[in-house]
């Protein structure tokens, strides 16, 4: 008698030995298929609303002084400046916005540097993946002790740009996580993503990583007042005072540092003339 071979019947889509394992087979299928780009289109267009509606409805603006421009301590989430027809998010915002898109930073490189007593400046790479660790963006940009939101604030590094090198990397850092998440939900079209606006603005002295400062509670008829919110005249008082007529001048050095860039701050939009 002859015994029958009932003939094997394998499921391509199961792996056994030697045979290709089941995540390979369903991406070659996959690819195989094709794609529908009709679906895609629908897709980018649902995710680019939903995403814009977050910014609309859960991120804060900044407030501003008479000019136009960003308060200390009062950035929030994002600010626009005179002239600029874009948004440019503050690193709170960049972090709530990447928290809202499952963003995560995977990777920091500092690309070049340099530290010298006379010049500082650092170039960093941040790199995002999404919520399966995949690449989803990437940002580049660079910060140097030759930009005026530095030189403003020379005499806190007392000439020596070396001290500011850590300062320099931070901001560096900032301006490229920041980049990397505007490029990674793909919201360039509203917030500016070359980093001239932030520079603008904390040039200014509007950083939003600096709290606004003002004069100490007990500090005559300024106390507790935010030292932005005195006239020139005023200012100008307190700091000669400061320095020539306090008993402790080194303990109400950092009001006269503090009273000194707010000046200078005035003096550079005097010097650009009025906005039209």
């Amino acid at each position: 008698m002859t015994a029958t071979t009932k003939a094997e019947v394998h499921d391509a889509r199961t792996p056994s030995d030697n045979q290709t394992p089941l995540s390979l087979v369903l991406r070659n299928e996959a690819i195989l298929a094709g794609e529908d780009l009709e679906k895609r289109l629908e897709r980018v267009k649902k995710d680019t609303a939903i995403v814009r509606r977050f910014i609309a409805d859960q991120m804060i603006e900044a407030e501003y002084d008479k000019k136009g421009y960003p308060l200390k301590g009062k950035m929030h989430d994002f600010y626009t400046l005179p002239n600029y027809d874009k948004k440019c998010p503050t690193k709170q915002g960049a972090e709530k916005l990447a928290g809202f898109a499952k963003l995560m930073r995977a990777k920091t490189y500092t690309v070049a540097r340099e530290c010298t007593k006379e010049f500082a400046m650092a170039e960093v790479q941040v790199e995002l993946v999404d919520r399966f660790g995949q690449p989803a963006g990437s940002g580049d940009a660079a910060a140097t002790t030759a930009e005026s939101s530095f030189q403003g604030a020379a005499k806190k590094y007392g000439g020596d740009w070396r001290a500011a090198y850590n300062d320099v990397l931070a901001r560096a850092g900032k301006r490229a996580f920041v980049q990397a998440v505007i490029y990674a939900t793909a919201t360039d079209d509203i917030f500016d993503s070359t980093g001239e606006m932030a520079k603008r603005a904390e040039a200014t002295g509007a950083d939003d990583e600096k709290p606004r400062p003002r004069f100490p509670d007990k500090f005559g008829n300024v106390a507790g007042k935010f030292i932005d919110e005195q006239s020139t005249e005023t200012l100008t008082k307190i700091a000669q005072w400061c320095r020539k007529e306090a008993k402790n001048p080194a303990a109400v050095a950092p009001i006269a540092d503090a009273i000194d860039e707010e000046l200078e701050r005035r003096r550079e939009d005097d010097d650009q003339g009025p906005t039209v």
